[in-house]
């Protein structure tokens, strides 16, 4: 079983949005990041999976994604796991 601090969960907000990503290894030992978006309050909502080459990789993704978030205007309001965000533009 991976370590507790292999794993990275980020969550981002918008009037009635939501966008979550998820860093962690498969049963495999293989770096998937997971992203879950929808509707708050609605149990509906999408998920995609992408496989990484490593977990530097997937951190990257989730670097991505998280500018690209804020770009639309949402706000990152939990983030869970060691990972490095550059927050620099804000």
């Amino acid at each position: 079983m991976a370590p507790a601090d292999d794993w990275v969960k980020l969550r981002w907000e918008k009037s009635g949005r939501y966008y979550e990503a998820h860093l962690q290894q498969d049963l495999w030992g293989d770096w998937v990041v997971t992203w879950v978006w929808g509707r708050r309050g609605h149990r509906l909502g999408q998920v995609k999976h992408v496989p990484c080459a490593s977990r530097q990789e997937g951190e990257e993704m989730l670097r991505q994604l998280d500018r690209t978030r804020r770009r639309r205007g949402y706000r990152l309001i939990r983030q869970e796991g060691a990972l490095d965000l550059d927050r620099s533009t804000e």
